[in-house]
């Protein structure tokens, strides 16, 4: 995917401006690039057909213009655009053996890869705070819930982490880059481009394990507190049918919330502390995290949602088909 572009000023040991540097992407020398890449085709094609019928169906359906299901509908170009960002260059990379990349074309992909989790970490934490309201507080949901609350939940969404994401590429491109120019995996992911520095990256390291920590550290932890409040709510109403459907419900978005959070702690954790982790391993869960968790929650907040069910089905039943 091509992106704009982060001037770089810097300059490397040798002389070289950091903007006119090329990178060399390593992503899995040891197995045959077919194989790969029909698995990572297969997920990409998934993800962007599910949450694109999705957005689709949401927008032309008049019965889900309502604020939960424009959530629903952001989340979907979310992980649209997570999961194009970095596979399709991956592919062509893996199809022709091209490997190399821009600096400025590297530091920008690592912004967007950084501004989009970003984004579906936020979103899960508006869609688990709607699910809040509309369980333990029904009566003031239509007043709280508003079309208004989502236009402020976006620019905050976008406003947040902008501020979080340009920094993260901006302190990777300040960096002084020599000699080795291999990154050790599929795309330029933060950690294993500020490896090949020849400059102090203490600053950078600790930025991303900070923003880590407090952004997504505090959007799980607020996650998860609202869907033990709506299950405690849920039980102590003591309806059988209303507990059982609160549980399959909240288990399987925490099931997909969890997968994403946990791809994304592995890498940094298999990156800063534990070495001993085979590279393939810490790639591949890069990639689940840039692919599985798009792929899964169309399914999870849309097809299984009954109303999504029955919108589709109106609309498939106006489609006329002549011979």
């Amino acid at each position: 995917m091509d992106h704009g572009t982060l001037l770089v000023n810097n300059t490397d040991r040798f002389g070289i401006n950091n903007s006119t540097l090329e990178f060399t992407l390593v992503c899995f020398p040891e197995v045959h690039s077919w194989d790969i890449s029909g698995l990572l085709l297969f997920f990409l094609l998934g993800a962007l057909f599910s949450n694109m019928t999705l957005f689709v169906v949401i927008v032309l359906e008049p019965r889900l213009h309502h604020p939960m299901y424009y959530i629903l509908a952001m989340l979907s170009v979310v992980d649209i655009c997570l999961s194009v960002v970095a596979t399709p260059k991956i592919l062509v990379m893996l199809w022709t053996g091209s490997t190399t990349v821009m600096a400025n074309a590297c530091f920008s992909q690592m912004f967007f890869i950084n501004l989009f989790s970003a984004g579906e970490s936020s979103i899960f934490l508006v869609m688990a705070y709607d699910r809040y309201v509309a369980i333990c507080s029904p009566l003031h949901y239509s007043s709280i819930i508003t079309k208004g609350f989502v236009a402020k939940a976006c620019v905050f969404i976008l406003v947040r982490n902008m501020a979080v994401a340009l920094p993260m590429s901006l302190l990777a491109a300040g960096l002084d880059y020599c000699s080795s120019r291999e990154i050790l995996h599929c795309f330029c992911e933060n950690m294993s481009v500020e490896k090949l520095s020849c400059s102090d990256n203490t600053s950078s390291s600790i930025y991303g394990l900070v923003v880590f920590i407090l952004i997504g550290g505090s959007d799980l932890l607020l996650i998860v507190i609202s869907y033990f409040v709506i299950l405690r709510t849920v039980v102590v109403a003591r309806s059988f049918s209303a507990a059982s459907k609160a549980f399959r419900t909240c288990g399987s978005h925490l099931i997909v919330i969890c997968m994403f959070y946990i791809t994304i702690a592995t890498t940094m954790v298999s990156n800063r502390a534990v070495k001993e982790i085979p590279r393939p391993v810490h790639v591949v869960l890069s990639l689940l995290h840039q692919l599985l968790s798009p792929a899964l929650n169309p399914v999870v907040y849309g097809a299984l949602t009954k109303e999504i069910q029955h919108a589709i089905l109106r609309i498939l039943g106006k489609i006329k088909i002549h011979p």
